[in-house]
C-alpha cells in the first residue's frame, strides 16, 4: 500500500475527480456525511447535478457554486464547493456546509421587510428588530471554521465596509483566541468591494495576528481586490494562494 492520502484526513468534506467526475479520492469527512459513491454527480440532490456538472467541466473556477448534498441520513445539506485543477488535469473538491443561521436569520429578515411594506403598525419596534437581525447578519457574514492543526478559515462575503468592521472585528479577534488558531486563512472568494476603509482594517487585523503570533494566509483575491492588497504587502508580510485547496494542503 502507498501511504496515506491527505484527502483521507482532512477536516472538511473533500474529493479528488478524474475528466469524467469520478471520485478518485475523498476524505474521511465526505465519507462520514456523504457516503460513497462511484460519480460525484451521484452525492447531489437532483437540483443540483447540472448545475455541478457545466461548473465542473468549465475551464475555469472564479469562485464557489452552491450545490445540495444527498446526507447519509436521507437530508440535504447546502454547501459551497471550492474547486481548482492540478498539474494532472484532477480536480480537487472542498465542500464548505453552508451556517444553516445564516438562512434563517435571512428569511426572517425577508419577512420582516415585506411586512414593514405593508404596514406602519408598530414601525420603531419593528425597525428596531430588523437592525438587530441586520447586525447578526453581518456576524454571519466573517464565520470561523476550525480546520484543525491550528488552522482557522475565515470566509469573508459581501462588502468589507466601516459599518461592517465595526460589527465583525470583536467576532473574529475572540473566535481567533478562544480557538487557539497558529494560522489564518482569510479566504475573499464571496467578498464584493474593499472601502478604503475596509482596507485599512484588513491592515490592523493582520498586524493584529502579528502580534498575537498568528500567521496569515489570503485566498480567492480578485483582479478589482490586487491593486489594494499590494499596496499592503509593501508594507508587511503577507502570503497569498490562488485557491483554498492550495491554501492548506494535506489538512495538517
Amino acid at each position: 500500500m502507498t501511504s496515506k492520502s491527505p484527502f483521507e484526513s482532512w477536516p472538511l468534506p473533500a474529493y479528488q475527480l478524474n475528466r469524467k467526475l469520478e471520485v478518485v479520492e475523498s476524505s474521511e469527512a465526505a465519507n462520514a456525511i456523504f457516503g460513497k459513491a462511484g460519480s460525484f454527480l451521484e452525492l447531489l440532490d437532483e437540483g443540483s447535478e447540472a448545475k455541478a456538472k457545466k461548473f465542473l467541466q468549465g475551464s475555469r473556477f472564479s469562485g464557489p457554486v452552491e450545490l445540495n448534498f444527498k446526507r447519509r441520513d436521507g437530508n440535504t445539506m447546502l454547501c459551497d464547493l471550492h474547486c481548482n485543477q492540478d498539474s494532472d488535469f484532477m480536480l480537487n473538491l472542498i465542500a464548505v456546509p453552508k451556517d444553516d443561521n445564516v438562512s434563517k436569520v435571512a428569511g426572517q429578515l425577508a419577512s420582516m421587510r415585506s411586512r414593514l411594506n405593508d404596514t406602519n403598525y408598530d414601525l420603531l419596534l419593528e425597525k428596531e428588530r430588523t437592525d438587530k437581525l441586520l447586525q447578526r447578519v453581518s456576524e454571519l457574514s466573517a464565520p470561523t471554521i476550525d480546520l484543525g492543526g491550528g488552522h482557522l478559515l475565515i470566509p469573508l462575503f459581501g462588502d468589507l465596509d466601516s459599518a461592517k468592521i465595526e460589527t465583525i472585528r470583536d467576532h473574529i479577534l475572540n473566535d481567533v483566541y478562544e480557538k487557539k488558531a497558529e494560522t489564518v486563512l482569510l479566504d475573499l472568494t464571496a467578498m464584493d468591494k474593499i472601502s478604503p476603509e475596509g482596507m485599512d482594517y484588513l491592515r490592523s487585523l493582520l498586524q493584529t495576528f502579528k502580534i498575537m503570533g498568528i500567521d496569515n494566509i489570503i485566498t480567492g483575491v480578485k483582479p478589482e481586490h490586487a491593486k489594494g492588497l499590494h499596496a499592503l504587502k509593501a508594507t508587511m508580510e503577507m502570503r497569498f494562494e490562488a485557491s483554498l485547496a492550495k491554501s492548506y494542503p494535506g489538512g495538517a
